[in-house]
């Protein structure tokens, strides 16, 4: 009897699964873009957070059997990161679809269908925070060359670097160094064109290069990767932001953007888009640097963009004084005590 009932509610929770693809898709065809993903975003997301992985990967699978999926794969911006055209989801120039909003490029390319759900897609809350993160990071750089003479900066898996566009630092050309490192050889061919004028240098590695000690690039004041860190383990995540913590010059700062659990589009980007993330809470961040000797570390912070999709770890090294004292004064000194405890609280407490 028990068994009977639960395959009755399953059927049940399919025929409703279909009707709201259903409902969605004929806002669609008549025109109601906006109103059509104002729905379909949160019924994604609830299903994807209460789901079980493997219900969920049914239910995905559900979505792209559905004839909605012809619709939204006429959107530029779901189809690049459905098919991946470079290997993988969110590729730079899928990314210059989200900044072209906010720079007024044309849009791609696309039916009418595609132009509209385009216009929607890439005004998600996702996309407000990737521009969010692009603004923060520029405001960074910026800070950074205000603060100290021609700092050398260093972004991991630049891709397009488009924040450098967003710089007066770079436009003035008031850094020591700008490499861009990056294994994809046409987004390397991307800032060449666009930011080799002003002194960016890219560079090809991997990241497997970087954590094997292949690449020697020198020390830098400033080492960043945007969404890098969204796609990697634990365990290769701690050993990267451990080796991104060796080049930094004394005083020089470490930044690591994430993505955090549950945001409004992780429904839509793992069905319809078939872009899987490593999601990350702000002690899950934390972890990131449990591999760095505390008494190298100057003050942790942690902080969120406005829309509260990303989240971001930065690290400030030690200067060399401090690190001597800490290597006499062993762990368990009073700075260890507090900086371990603002950092699981959240806060920020230099040392």
């Amino acid at each position: 009897m028990s068994h009977q009932l639960a395959t009755t509610e399953t059927i049940q929770e399919k025929f409703a699964d279909v009707s709201m693809l259903d409902e969605v898709h004929g806002l669609f065809s008549t025109g109601r873009i906006d109103e059509g993903m104002t729905e379909l975003l949160p019924a994604l997301q609830v299903r994807r957070l209460e789901l079980s992985d493997g219900a969920w990967d049914e239910f995905a699978r559900l979505c792209l059997e559905h004839p909605l999926r012809q619709l939204l794969h006429e959107d530029p911006f779901t189809y690049r990161a459905f098919s991946k055209p470079r290997g993988y989801a969110g590729d730079a120039p899928l990314l210059d679809f989200i900044y072209g909003e906010e720079e007024g490029w044309p849009p791609p390319d696309a039916s009418e269908m595609g132009r509209n759900i385009f216009a929607s897609t890439t005004c998600s809350s996702a996309c407000e925070a990737v521009r969010a993160r692009r603004g923060f990071i520029a405001d960074l750089v910026d800070q950074i060359v205000d603060e100290m003479p021609h700092p050398h900066i260093l972004s991991m898996a630049a891709g397009h670097l488009r924040e450098a566009h967003l710089c007066a630092a770079v436009k003035r050309r008031k850094f020591g160094r700008y490499v861009a490192l990056d294994s994809d050889q046409d987004s390397l061919a991307e800032v060449q064109r666009s930011y080799g004028r002003f002194g960016v240098e890219p560079v090809a590695a991997t990241v497997r290069q970087l954590l094997t000690h292949r690449v020697d690039l020198g020390l830098f004041d400033f080492v960043y990767a945007t969404g890098l860190f969204d796609y990697l383990p634990l365990a290769a995540a701690q050993r990267l932001t451990w080796t991104m913590f060796q080049m930094l010059r004394p005083r020089g700062r470490l930044l690591v953007a994430n993505f955090l659990p549950g945001i409004l589009d992780v429904g839509y980007m793992e069905s319809f888009m078939d872009w899987k993330l490593i999601y990350r809470d702000r002690r899950d961040m934390i972890r990131l640097a449990d591999d760095i000797r505390q008494q190298q570390i100057h003050d942790i912070r942690i902080v969120a963009e406005e829309n509260q999709n990303i989240i971001f770890l930065l690290v400030t090294k030690a200067d060399e004084r401090s690190i001597l004292n800490g290597c006499r004064n062993g762990r368990n000194g009073p700075h260890f005590a507090l900086q371990e405890r603002s950092a699981k609280e959240g806060t920020y407490i230099p040392v």
